[in-house]
């Protein structure tokens, strides 16, 4: 059984961005530190770490699909969130 604790949200946004960008970095042939720079540019970035959001408790797949809808310019697709 998961406790939750203040922690709890950033621990799981740094968890799911770390499966996020290694997918991006090797989807994309790029190592993971500039991956992980440009998904730090991102509107899904900002949204994974507020935990206001609740976008942390959302699974690597669909975080990586925000990303991409972002990136491809489908803000309707990306604003479902």
């Amino acid at each position: 059984m998961m406790v939750m604790t203040d922690e709890t949200p950033r621990l799981c946004a740094d968890l799911v961005l770390t499966r996020v960008a290694e997918r991006y970095a090797s989807e994309n042939k790029l190592t993971n530190t500039e991956a992980l720079r440009r998904i730090m540019a991102t509107k899904t970035y900002e949204l994974l770490q507020d935990p206001e959001s609740a976008l942390c408790y959302e699974s690597a797949e669909s975080i990586y699909a925000l990303l991409l809808d972002e990136e491809s310019g489908d803000w309707d697709a990306w604003m479902k969130v």
